[in-house]
């Protein structure tokens, strides 16, 4: 089984009633097709970073499942189909974190031993030589 994690906004103009009838209906599809409903999370009523079909707030909705991609087939065409929702996107969680990055380390700059940094006469321009 993969896990899926599912973001959808819902219209604002929805009363409570009608977002937990929505949420209720993810919820079932999820358990009639055999799938694992993890956590759902309700965001709540918030403002959107553009407009979206002319509404500036609207109400966020996080469910993350467990099962196969009829599950996620089936949420996204009832969300597709919904008046209700403005806009959705699922993704499939990995089943690890990914390692952590480790950063390159480069080899320290080896320094002439005169303590100019670079060869006499050799890209220096500034670098006058010393008469004895």
């Amino acid at each position: 089984m993969r896990t899926y994690e599912t973001i959808f906004i819902a219209h604002p103009d929805l009363v409570e009633k009608e977002v937990k009838a929505l949420i209720d209906k993810m919820k079932g599809i999820v358990e009639n097709l055999n799938g694992q409903l993890i956590k759902v999370e309700e965001w709540g009523r918030k403002k959107l970073a553009y407009k979206l079909k002319k509404f500036t707030k609207g109400y966020y909705v996080l469910i993350h499942f467990s099962g196969n991609g009829e599950i996620l087939v089936e949420i996204e065409r009832n969300l597709r189909l919904s008046d209700g929702v403005l806009k959705y996107q699922s993704i499939r969680l990995d089943k690890k974190a990914p390692e952590e990055v480790q950063p390159e380390v480069k080899p320290p700059v080896e320094e002439h031993p005169e303590g100019g940094g670079t060869e006499p006469g050799k890209g220096n321009e500034n670098e006058k030589e010393v008469e004895s």
